[in-house]
């Protein structure tokens, strides 16, 4: 299983979404070539599962996951595929069982205190609050209250305008999405964006 302590060293989680799996694979290989650690690869992408293998066999420095889990199934195909962690937008009980007994690390998404309270009761550490923008980046300051010693992970919406926002209220860990890698009808990578985003999280 991936320790925590190696997860919080990534600091980003890059998400691929996009339908086409041919540019999917192309953005992989720019991310990689240019240092980037951390790759959750989602089931919006046709043949994920493949994927996943060819990047934990080509590159096993990289640490490469699925995301957009939403059922046991996918669980199930991700791991098999050598997916190293999984992450939902949603807490499903099927795929939390599944991975407590098969030592996996799950990531699942929450986005009221109940959700989050679940995810604890679950017995999980890390937790993304998905859409982190559809309120104020502050919430996470309110889940900490009652919540205070578990890692955060803020999803959805985070770009070169609020990232240091979002880690200076708090958040553990940043996914970066469709403002670097693009949306799923993507043609490619914006390199300048990564280059300067890159430079922000190192520096």
């Amino acid at each position: 299983m991936i320790t925590l302590k190696k997860v919080l060293a990534y600091k980003t989680f890059y998400v691929i979404r996009n339908h086409n799996y041919a540019v999917a694979q192309q953005i992989c290989e720019q991310l990689i070539n240019l240092q980037v650690k951390c790759l959750e690869l989602t089931f919006t992408i046709p043949n994920v599962e493949q994927l996943i293998k060819f990047f934990r066999y080509k590159y096993p420095a990289t640490l490469v996951g699925a995301g957009t889990v939403l059922t046991l199934d996918q669980a199930i195909r991700a791991t098999e595929a050598g997916a190293q962690f999984l992450v939902g937008p949603v807490f499903n009980q099927a795929v939390s069982d599944y991975c407590h007994q098969n030592n996996l690390l799950y990531i699942p998404g929450a986005m009221t205190l109940q959700e989050v309270s679940n995810i604890v009761n679950a017995k999980w550490e890390i937790i993304k609050i998905f859409p982190a923008t559809a309120f104020k980046l502050n919430f996470i300051q309110t889940i900490k209250i009652f919540f205070p010693t578990k890692v955060y992970m803020a999803s959805g919406g985070i770009n070169l305008t609020n990232y240091e926002e979002a880690t200076r209220l708090g958040y553990d860990l940043i996914a970066v999405g469709a403002f670097i890698t693009g949306d799923v009808n993507s043609k490619g990578l914006d390199l300048e964006k990564l280059k300067i985003f890159e430079t922000i999280v190192n520096q």
